[in-house]
Formats: structure tokens, sequence, C-alpha cells
């Protein structure tokens, strides 16, 4: 059982670590990117993953998951004015 939680945390970090890195790119390259942008995009993306009839699976929802997560932790951020 611990192997396949070893891979579901890789690949939650992973996706957490990417999506990090694109959005501070993009908040170092596009003035107009906002907390309260990032906001409309979380707000789609909680919409995404409540809406899973389709059955996306596990690596798919681990990886939307680290993607929600990274959007909060900039917003965050930004709402901190560290960014």
């Amino acid at each position: 059982m611990k192997d396949s939680e070893d891979w579901k945390e890789k690949k939650y970090r992973e996706s957490l670590e990417a999506e990090l890195r694109g959005l501070e790119r993009r908040l170092a390259r596009d003035p107009r990117c906002t907390a309260e942008e990032l906001e409309g995009t979380l707000k789609y993306l909680y919409a995404a993953s409540g809406a899973d009839w389709a059955g996306r699976g596990e690596v798919q929802n681990t990886g939307l998951d680290a993607v929600i997560a990274a959007h909060e932790q900039i917003i965050s951020r930004l709402r901190e004015k560290k960014l």
C-alpha cells in the first residue's frame, strides 16, 4: 500500500512545483495578472474538481488538486504582498 501512496505524493509534488513555477513566471511577465484574475481561474478549478462525473481517475485528480493548491498559495502570497 505504501507504493500506491508514494506515486500520489510524487505526482502531487511535481504538479504543484510546476504550477507554482508557471504562475510565478506569469506574474513576472504579465502586469494584468492579479489575485482577482487568479481567483477567477481558481473558481473554475473548484468547479472542475467537483464535476468528476466522467471519472478522471486518481492521477488526474491528484494533478488537479495540486494545481488548485498552487493557485491558493499564489493568491495568498499576493494578498500578503509577498509577490
